[in-house]
């Protein structure tokens, strides 16, 4: 299935003279448009696949060129893509388990509990 982009709701976008401004609401990332740019956000709506788009801006021949910088938004949360899910299933990912962590051998080493005072001769030797 094709990705078809669309923008990120938390996303405020402020136009100013041709060219906007994009901010994340939630991590406060940021990205300045400039107009063909502002057209391909406005056309990310969903509906349309990466082809689509290439054609509507008129790009069809710079269409590697449009696909990195709709992953590169994507990838700092402006856009988000709807046929992702299938890529996103083959990226590896790692699994640990909490419990190897938590055992009795590695509890209680220094990890918690209030500070020893220094002794006047420093923190060497006993308290």
């Amino acid at each position: 299935m094709a990705t078809k982009w669309i923008r990120n709701t938390d996303v405020v976008c402020e136009e100013l003279d041709g060219h906007a401004l994009l901010v994340h609401s939630a991590t406060g990332a940021r990205w300045t448009l400039n107009a063909t740019a502002l057209s391909l956000w406005k056309l990310c709506d969903g509906t349309r696949t990466m082809q689509a788009l290439a054609n509507a801006l008129n790009i069809s021949a710079r269409r590697d060129e449009l696909e990195r910088f709709t992953r590169a938004l994507c990838g700092s949360g402006m856009l988000l893509g709807s046929g992702m899910a299938d890529e996103l299933a083959s990226v590896p990912t790692a699994h640990f388990s909490v419990g190897s962590m938590l055992h009795a051998d590695y509890l209680g080493k220094n990890l918690g509990g209030p500070r020893r005072r220094p002794s006047p001769r420093g923190n060497s030797g006993p308290g």
